[in-house]
């Protein structure tokens, strides 16, 4: 197990690198208007190029990254190669992804998602040339999520954690989802109905505070409700 949020970054950017990844960075939004400094203390997870870092922040590429304007609105996991078709968006921050490609920044995904806290996280990884299938993204999602929320107990200095409590019925049904399995398939398992069993899996999202089975994995893998 990770002791540091070092240790965690490097695990993490070796599960990336499987997919051609060599660089990853995640941290939580700045509120806007935030200066160098607190834009910098928002990054939890950095295996960014050091020389690029400085230029982004020191120049206020923060704010015009297209990247970060779709990470700031909630967007689904996306490719840097369907930035292009943006619009305004991509024309005011064009210049941000040249200069990243200038580092080995090239292609890369991002993914959006919220704390417990409902905190907006961004997290990208990129390298010269970056595969992340479709059907691997979710699977990549929960592992990031789970390195993320780890690496914030690490990060903030305490090892503490809050008590959730699940019943055994919603336990099963949350351990069969987190082996992937469709509300179908974890229905037929248990012998109950897809509406039961998706009854069961709301109520799980409900008590541990998050919007999605994903999410709700990764945070019960940090809380110790999985193994």
């Amino acid at each position: 197990m990770s002791s540091t949020t070092t240790e965690i970054c490097a695990r993490l950017l070796d599960f990336a690198g499987t997919f051609g990844a060599t660089n990853l960075l995640a941290g939580l939004i700045p509120p806007p208007g935030a200066l160098e400094r607190e834009q910098i203390s928002h990054i939890v997870l950095d295996a960014w190029p050091n020389q690029w870092s400085e230029r982004y922040f020191s120049r206020g590429y923060l704010y015009r990254d297209p990247a970060i304007h779709l990470v700031a609105h909630g967007s689904q996991p996306f490719s840097w190669r369907d930035l292009s078709g943006l619009g305004e968006i991509w024309s005011s921050g064009r210049r941000v992804m040249d200069e990243a490609a200038e580092f080995g920044l090239r292609e890369g995904m991002t993914f959006s998602f919220l704390t417990v806290e409902r905190r907006r996280v961004g997290l990208s990884i990129a390298g010269e040339k970056l595969e992340l299938p479709p059907d691997e993204q979710d699977a990549f999602v929960l592992v990031a999520a789970y390195a993320f929320g780890k690496a914030v107990i690490l990060a903030e200095g305490t090892g503490e954690r809050r008590t959730v409590s699940l019943s055994p019925r919603q336990h099963d049904v949350l351990q069969w989802a987190s082996l992937g399995l469709p509300v179908e398939a974890i229905a037929d398992r248990l012998g109950i109905s897809s509406h039961t069993a998706d009854s069961h899996l709301r109520a799980v999202r409900e008590r541990l505070g998050v919007q999605n089975t994903v999410h709700a994995v990764a945070e019960a893998f940090r809380l110790g409700l999985l193994t």
